[in-house]
């Protein structure tokens, strides 16, 4: 019965936090606001609109939650279902831009237009500068397509896959990242030449078809949150379900370029989950209760190839000797 009280409780948190924050997503669907209306708006008019936040906000509280070792299996579940309904149904804020967009389409228009868009900035910025502060903040915490496979992989079931071969994912993550970048250096003179050869204006809307060369266009999970049902977004969906049941978020650990990004900066973010190993009795308990591959490289003392930590605390509540914190401090 306490059980069942407690998923309620989970299940209404986002439904209560949704109906809150209702009001802003009137300013969500609208331009930043700015007082010339001729001029463009820059990185900060699209921080401060309701979306991003919301996400400030909501990482500033997982913050704060962390810091109290409050974070057990229903705060979890409550904060990865808020970060799901809110960002990811595409009704309280848009999708767009995604955080796939953020981090593709911004270096992508720098290396074949030479400029920084706000639009994608911005929301780089929102997602890497707290991920310089704690371990992978926001894909812990916002990231709606990373809730939604660690909601698939709480279903429980007997054939959960914890302990992997992180270095043969994160090899293909980092190889998609390098063709990524290889990519758009390579085809850019090759579309400019294109564009003279017709007498287009190479400045307009011909450099849009770079998104048509892009490496992760036909496996941009992100997409599927459109919620648009065809039988390519069914496909799509029971791939990315049936995975994240098995796997602990799958599309993070070998094919997103966000997770490829913060897991280099792992080792600057201060703040982050530690083990003492005076403390550790070797008694498993964090390595049976745990729901990701990370204890296994942090029970190890592996550094450079520890897989990706979200900050998702859950590890350390498993400790019963108190080995397992998160903070700033060594």
């Amino acid at each position: 019965m306490e059980n069942t009280k407690r998923f309620l409780v989970m299940l209404l948190v986002p439904l209560v936090l949704g109906m809150c924050l209702a009001p802003l997503t009137v300013l969500a669907d609208e331009e930043p606001l700015h007082e010339e209306d001729s001029r463009p708006a820059n990185v900060w008019d699209f921080i401060g609109t309701a979306k991003y936040l919301s996400m400030i906000g909501l990482m500033i509280v997982a913050l704060v939650i962390l810091l109290g070792q409050w974070v057990n299996l229903w705060v979890r579940l409550g904060g990865v279902i808020v970060a799901f309904v809110l960002f990811g149904l595409d009704f309280f804020f848009p999708l767009h831009p995604s955080p796939m967009c953020a981090s593709t389409k911004l270096f992508m228009f720098k290396l074949t237009m030479g400029q920084w868009f706000p639009a994608f900035l911005s929301f780089f910025l929102v997602i890497f500068a707290p991920s310089l502060v704690v371990r992978k903040l926001f894909c812990g915490w916002i990231c709606p397509l990373g809730a939604l496979q660690e909601l698939a992989n709480k279903i429980p079931h007997r054939f959960h896959i914890k302990k992997i071969n992180f270095t043969a994912f994160n090899s293909v993550r980092m190889t998609l990242l390098l063709l990524f970048f290889l990519n758009f250096y390579m085809i850019r003179s090759h579309i400019m030449g294109l564009g003279e050869a017709l007498e287009a204006d190479t400045a307009g809307r011909l450099w849009m078809i770079y998104s048509a060369y892009s490496i992760y266009e036909p496996i941009n999970f992100f997409e599927l949150m459109h919620w648009v049902v065809t039988p390519h977004f069914i496909g799509m969906m029971a791939i990315l379900l049936i995975a994240s049941a098995i796997l602990y978020r799958p599309f993070c650990y070998s094919v997103c370029p966000i997770g490829a990004l913060t897991w280099l900066l792992e080792r600057m973010a201060p703040g982050r989950v530690r083990l003492d190993h005076d403390k550790c009795n070797d008694c498993g308990m964090c390595l049976e209760e745990s729901p990701c591959p990370t204890i296994y490289g942090l029970k190890d003392g592996q550094n450079w190839s520890l897989p990706d930590c979200t900050s998702c605390g859950e590890c350390v509540k498993t400790c019963p000797e108190a080995a397992i914190k998160f903070g700033f401090k060594k």
